[in-house]
């Protein structure tokens, strides 16, 4: 792609010195409190100079570009780490490493169009150098920067909609939906430091989890998807050819939910699934599993586990027992019944219709 081409693919978002906007700030935050960083970036490379439509531990808003470390970055298709600038000769007699804000350690993933232009880079950035940057950090960084991607694309789409205002509304608030339970998860985090690297690959993980369900509302167009076809995509893997015959899922009575009750719901099947491949019916125990539901004055949502050995593992106190013991009931505004027996595990959950259901607007 031509620089040309990838500065009018820039030019197209219409972000290029736009005011703060709290969709990305929130990223910014997201990115620099799970990666344990001083600061993190939104930046657009434009002609000359980098621009930061988002920041989180600097007041910079801009930086010539060929001081850009993130000029560099966008001219790789993954992550591009420099562990300490001060020993790389690219930026080695870098004003922003020689002087302030005296950068040692970068991280960044490239912000790229479907299209295949690379607008800018999500960048953590430290004052110290580090050299345990691991898979999993790149991983979460990658997955924070499609994220990015979505919030930049979906801006564009809107410009199509005719009434902009009321599909800019909605969006934000179906988006923030997504960004409140990751926040969530982002301060479980930083309760159990001694656990830390294993709570930030669970949180990678939901994060993912979470950016399969917004690939899953953009295909219906963000107004609703079928609790069946939800069900389905986020259990997906966790379900392979040994146990795809043992699980049951239930299709009739499907009722559409709506984008905020679609968050919750992959967050809860998401941890259903992880603990049924490690201690239940889909590991190596080799039960049996259903997925059903009611609807009426309340929704009740079913999920049993049946074996012919007992549960390896307790309901225990931790970061999965918290989202589905707590933040799923207080998100639906109903109770969850947790029951773990001899023969397998039974989780149930009451909503109210309003808290999960997508709800057609008035016709008249």
């Amino acid at each position: 792609m031509s620089e040309i081409d990838r500065l009018a693919a820039l030019e197209a978002t219409k972000l290029l010195d736009s005011q703060a906007e709290e969709r990305f700030d929130r990223l910014t935050r997201l990115a620099s409190n799970a990666l344990g960083t001083e600061v993190a970036l939104i930046s657009l490379i434009d002609k000359e100079r980098q621009w930061f439509k988002s920041t989180e531990g600097t007041n910079l808003c801009e930086t010539p570009r060929e001081f850009a470390f993130c000029d560099h970055a966008i001219r790789n298709r993954d992550v591009m780490i420099v562990p300490d600038a001060t020993k790389d000769d690219r930026f080695e007699q870098n004003p922003l490493v020689t002087d302030g804000p005296e950068i040692r350690f970068y991280a960044g993933a490239p912000l790229v169009t479907r299209s295949g232009h690379a607008l800018g880079t999500l960048c953590v950035i430290d004052s110290k150098p580090r050299d345990d940057f691991s898979d999993a950090d790149k991983q979460l960084l990658r997955d924070i920067a499609a994220s990015v991607m979505t919030e930049i694309e979906v801006v564009q789409q809107k410009q199509l909609v005719e009434d902009l205002s009321v599909v800019n509304e909605e969006l934000r608030h179906r988006m923030g939906n997504m960004y409140a339970h990751v926040s969530a998860l982002i301060s479980m985090v930083g309760r159990n430091e001694d656990d830390k690297d294993k709570l930030v690959r669970r949180l990678r993980e939901k994060i993912t989890t979470l950016g399969q369900t917004q690939a899953l509302l953009a295909a219906h167009q963000w107004a609703s998807v079928p609790m069946s076809e939800l069900v389905n995509t986020t259990l997906a893997p966790f379900i392979n050819p040994a146990n795809q015959a043992r699980v049951s899922i239930q299709t009739e009575n499907d009722f559409r939910v709506s984008p905020r009750g679609a968050f919750i719901m992959t967050l809860m099947f998401s941890e259903l699934g992880t603990n049924a491949v490690k201690h239940g019916a889909l590991g190596p125990r080799e039960g049996e599993l259903s997925v059903a539901w009611n609807c009426g004055e309340t929704i009740q949502l079913n999920w049993q586990e049946r074996l012919s050995v007992g549960m390896s593992g307790e309901i225990g106190r931790g970061f999965g027992s918290q989202i589905l013991e707590r933040i799923v009931p207080m998100d639906l505004q109903g109770e969850a019944n947790y029951t773990l027996t001899d023969t397998g595990l039974v989780y149930e959950v009451f909503a109210k219709p309003d808290r999960l259901c997508h709800v057609e607007p008035d016709s008249d």
